[in-house]
């Protein structure tokens, strides 16, 4: 299944949850308005389009702050954006924000994550 097709859009802390919930093992991608989301979202893109098994739920900052408020208070991580995290079991194993979200940052955070065959 194509990236585009596990991308879940949250917008309140329930969503957060319900998200993280029915998915054990996936990442969150907090995205504003400027000029580095977009290219920290490429990173993000080409390692996740392969990884199947996970789903990205992404936060539209601006729009939907409490969420992106929600998982800076289960994380213990400031709020900064753009913004990736991994989760494994509810708990982030891997965090990264601005342009420390490269290529192989997001490689190094996969690795945080078991694949799981389909």
């Amino acid at each position: 299944m194509a990236l585009k097709d596990r991308i879940e859009f949250l917008s309140s802390p329930a969503e957060v949850d319900a998200f993280l919930k029915a998915n054990p093992q996936s990442a969150i991608f907090k995205v504003g308005n400027c000029h580095k989301t977009s290219e920290t979202f490429g990173f993000v893109q080409a390692h996740l389009e392969a990884r199947e098994d996970l789903r990205l739920g992404v936060i539209k900052v601006i729009e939907a702050r409490p969420a992106s408020n929600h998982v800076a208070a289960i994380t213990g991580v400031t709020h900064e954006s753009p913004q990736l995290f991994f989760f494994r079991n509810g708990k982030a194993v891997f965090d990264r924000d601005n342009w420390d979200i490269t290529d192989e940052a997001v490689a190094e955070g996969l690795q945080q994550l078991t694949p799981v065959k389909a």
